[in-house]
């Protein structure tokens, strides 16, 4: 019973730092012909190297247009300026994506101009940044490795043993 309770433990651990493809969305919303979704990555998102993608589908019959020109507009918090990125097919040729810095924890301003076939359509958010985690919280599974595995070897050991005849149905 013992035993089975570790090995859930350990594996409920191991779920914490798994990776998962993709990010959160943060924004779905129609406009002009368009419905657009706003992805963004990591998950959560703190001060650092982020990812913002795009997703631009035909607000008719929501099939992906993979020829629209999308631009991204990122306002720092307390900040008047816009950074402007064009954004290019990532690596989901289905998103138009753009990898920035977001140097500054705060709520990020953030508007999306869509542009095909001379149809215009123009979203705004907020993206939420939180503070950069600390260097231990990114490797702290790594240091708690060689510990529980001490433990669990010192439990195997410390385990009552049957004895060679108690395992043949009671013959000494």
């Amino acid at each position: 019973m013992i035993r089975r309770g570790l090995i859930a433990a350990v594996l409920s651990l191991t779920a914490v730092v798994a990776r998962a493809d993709g990010g959160r969305v943060r924004l779905r919303q129609d406009a002009g012909p368009f419905a657009l979704t706003v992805f963004t990555a990591p998950e959560p998102l703190t001060a650092g190297p982020a990812d913002v993608s795009v997703l631009v589908q035909d607000r008719a019959d929501g099939r992906a247009l993979l020829d629209a020109d999308v631009e991204i507009r990122l306002r720092a918090p307390g900040v008047e300026s816009a950074r402007n990125y064009a954004a290019t097919a990532g690596t989901n040729r289905i998103l138009k994506a753009i990898a920035t810095d977001l140097p500054t924890p705060g709520n990020w301003r953030f508007e999306v101009v869509v542009r095909r076939a001379g149809q215009t359509a123009t979203i705004t958010g907020v993206l939420p940044v939180e503070p950069p985690a600390s260097r231990l919280s990114a490797i702290w599974p790594f240091l708690a490795a060689p510990p529980l595995a001490i433990v669990l070897f010192a439990l195997h050991q410390a385990r009552p043993r049957r004895r060679e005849g108690d395992k043949r149905g009671g013959e000494k």
